[in-house]
């Protein structure tokens, strides 16, 4: 008897088409959510838990026990366990029916000789094998046909008519509808829904029977409403396939009650996208003590955390989009991270609405009162109200002992207490604090607690934060799929894919400046000594060095060179022994490969020009070595001032994306960039465009004694500016009687040997 459906999921992602090329998180990767509604007893609501799967999901009810285990608990007199009858009724097969059983429930009715009961348990039996199969094929000759089961039927009929037994005769009459539906006899269906149930009690073989008489054509949208509103089993079915056949219009005018027309209200609302505000407030004038009008309330909370906090908290769109709000004529992205905030602050005058109706409900009579105070807490730190919320927090933690909601309070308390500080002004504050420790392991709380404080300029503390929930999901396999956070960095109107990111450290790369990151340092660098921030501060201490190889590139990216040798020396000289290349950070692929001198060799050319300094290459070498040789190109008095520029030309022209040494600049030789947009690293036009080389060689140009030398030198810098693509055309424009040996590799040392 177990029910099973697989369905296709009506909700639609946005991110289906945002991201048509290459992987971008979407969906629930991203959205944003704390209050759950597994924390408030809704699992039988699950598919209609606010829910961003793409493509559907498999739904089976998921309660303990059916209603119909409890019914025969009550006849039993509740003298045999749940699991038993449990078992009895949804895994024994027909031939498990024997006084032999050890089963306590079939030991029961054999004992009290209820014959008529057993064989009515043989017969649902024998319906299951019947339900089962449709069509006879027996020598599997391709010729299937029909099975006629109306003798099994007539049998059922006799069966019914028979039993003297109101209670078995209202379950025959059940197991004849199903099997009538399962072979598709609807005018039994409707013909025995009339004359056993129609008119009779309204408990769960009501709504199970009228269930099915919905697949014919004598039932309306009311009554499917009703299915949904009163039988736990069923509700997900008569969603999944009565939705497109509902009528809101013609279930109101057949609604004869006012809980009837709630539980119309209640059906439009299940899978509603948009906001849902008007209906929940028909359904509680109508039906107040409603525990959908509950459930409905939690959907729309998780609607709002969506529309709120996914796009301010990640940059990316709501998980769920009902609208084409962000999307122009010809289909693409129009939206910026200024108008995500702009959508995120409208969306909060609607959860202004949504608190402005709970506070004029009457909690005391509401089916769940514990919901509708915790949902007022969240409205109201969705408003930003953060005076009334802690308020409310602390008033209602006293008289709450569930541990689930607990839970859901605390963290609330927690951001409302870091929210509610000015911009400049932020810092973790006492009460937070263990809060903080009690629920290290919940990465996307900690990352929003992080966003909060990095809006507030306090970025030490945020990245602390931040750093620690990564390192605890990427520690772990089963939070890394459940609990990770991804997000993005700011975007443009013009933006198309951007760089995301799930770790801290590719964010503070790519996001902050040298400046900005110093803030950081300087905070590693003080004296960390209390529990607390020993704790939070775990991840970034001992990332420290790697952090502060990471400040020295920021500034080499901003061509702040001295600041960039002293903080690579300050790293230490151990720090260079043992990480000169990018081993220490799991990078063993030659691509990565960072032992070539970038002032002498070329990458993809032959060495042509003699080493007078050798040193082991690492990024403290290299700051120095160019520090050093451009001090000596731009000494006046300087004679072989056209030879260092040669130099400190071939280092800049190494260190971008065509080089052997773009580890100076960067973690990842690839880097995600915009024309005509900031959206990238500070020095992303250097790197792909060698501008400094340009500039170095032409100087080297400039200073150079010889023609060929000065043809070299402008052969190098047409090749820094478009790699080989320009076709030399200032080396073809000023020597042309040279180009063709410089065209190719074959005569660079000739030509550099020249020089004098």
């Amino acid at each position: 008897m177990k029910k099973f459906l697989v369905c296709t999921a009506v909700l639609l992602s946005s991110f289906s088409k945002l991201f048509a090329c290459g992987y971008s998180p979407y969906g629930e990767d991203v959205r944003y959510s704390l209050f759950l509604p597994e924390y408030f007893g809704y699992n039988d609501f699950k598919a209609f838990w606010y829910n961003a799967s793409l493509f559907g999901f498999d739904y089976e009810y998921k309660n303990q026990y059916e209603t119909n285990v409890y019914d025969w608990y009550s006849f039993a007199k509740k003298q045999v366990p749940l699991e038993d009858i449990n078992e009895c009724l949804n895994s024994y097969k027909l031939t498990d029916i024997s006084s032999n059983s050890s089963n306590k429930f079939l030991q029961y009715l054999y004992k009290n000789k209820l014959n008529n009961v057993i064989q009515y348990l043989i017969v649902a039996k024998k319906c299951e094998d019947v339900n089962s199969f449709e069509y006879d094929d027996p020598w599997e000759r391709g010729e299937e046909k029909r099975v006629d089961i109306t003798p099994f039927l007539n049998k059922l009929s006799q069966l019914i008519n028979n039993e003297k037994s109101n209670f078995l005769k209202r379950k025959y009459a059940f197991l004849a509808i199903r099997t009538a539906y399962y072979n598709g006899n609807q005018n039994l269906i409707s013909n025995l829904y009339e004359k056993y149930f129609a008119k009779g009690k309204k408990d769960y073989l009501y709504y199970w029977s009228q269930y099915f008489n919905c697949f014919t054509n004598s039932s309306s949208s009311v009554d499917i409403a009703n299915i949904m509103a009163f039988s736990p089993e069923k509700k997900y079915a008569c969603y999944y396939y009565f939705h497109d056949k509902f009528n809101l219009q013609n279930a109101l005018a057949n609604a004869k009650s006012n809980q009837e027309i709630a539980n119309v209200y209640a059906y439009a609302s299940v899978q509603r996208l948009e906001p849902n505000l008007d209906y929940l407030k028909i359904i509680h004038g109508n039906s107040p003590k409603s525990r959908i009008l509950d459930f409905l309330l939690l959907r729309e909370i998780n609607k709002m955390e969506d529309w709120i906090y996914t796009p301010y908290y990640t940059n990316y769109l709501p998980s769920i989009e009902f609208s084409t709000y962000w999307w122009s004529d010809n289909n693409e992205i129009v939206y910026s991270t200024q108008k995500l905030r702009e959508r995120s602050e409208k969306d909060r005058l609607y959860a202004q609405q949504v608190l402005d109706f709970v506070n004029t409900v009457d909690i005391s009579k509401i089916d769940n009162p514990t919901l509708w105070k915790t949902a007022q807490i969240q409205l109201l730190l969705m408003t930003k109200d953060y005076e009334t919320c802690l308020k409310k927090i602390n008033d209602f933690d006293k008289s709450v002992s569930d541990e689930k909601v607990k839970t859901l309070l605390e963290k609330l308390k927690a951001l409302c207490i870091i929210s509610n500080q000015e911009v400049g002004k932020a810092v973790i504050k006492e009460e937070a604090k263990p809060i903080i420790l009690k629920y290290l392991n919940d990465e996307r709380f900690l990352f929003s607690l992080g966003r909060e404080l990095e809006f507030r300029n306090n970025l030490p503390d945020a990245m602390a934060l931040i750093a620690y929930g990564n390192q605890k999901v990427n520690n772990s396999y089963d939070d890394y799929y459940t609990n990770s956070v991804e997000w993005q960095g700011n975007r443009i109107k013009t933006s198309g894919n951007l760089k995301y990111f799930y770790e801290y450290f590719d964010y503070l790369d790519f996001v902050y400046s040298a400046n900005e990151l110093q803030v950081v340092i300087n905070k590693l660098n003080t004296t960390i000594d209390d529990d607390f921030s020993k704790t939070i501060y775990s991840q970034l201490l001992k990332d420290k060095n790697y952090l502060t190889d990471l400040l020295g590139t920021k500034y080499i990216r901003e061509n702040r060179l001295t600041l960039a040798e002293k903080t690579f020396k300050s790293l230490g000289k151990k720090y260079w022994d043992e990480n000169y290349n990018s081993w220490e950070r799991d990078k063993y692929e030659e691509y990565y490969t960072f032992d070539e001198n970038p002032f002498y060799d070329l990458k993809y050319t032959e060495s042509f020009i003699p080493k007078k300094e050798k040193f082991i290459v690492t990024k403290l070498s290299v700051t120095q070595h160019l520090i050093k040789y451009l001090k000596i190109a731009n000494n006046p008095k300087t004679k072989n001032k056209d030879y260092y520029y040669f130099l400190v030309a071939n280092c800049y022209l190494s260190m971008t994306q065509y080089g052997n040494s773009w580890m100076m600049r960067r973690y990842n030789s690839t880097t995600d960039f915009n024309e005509g947009n900031n959206e990238s690293y500070i020095d992303e036009i250097e790197y792909r465009n060698g501008n400094l080389a340009q500039k170095y060689y032409h100087l080297a140009f400039e200073n150079a004694k010889t023609d060929k030398f000065k043809a070299l030198c402008l052969r190098m810098e047409d090749y820094a500016k478009d790699n080989v693509m320009s076709g030399y055309s200032k080396l073809k424009a000023a020597y042309p009687n040279y180009f063709d040996d410089l065209s190719t590799c074959d005569n660079l040392e000739e030509y550099f040997n020249a020089r004098r």
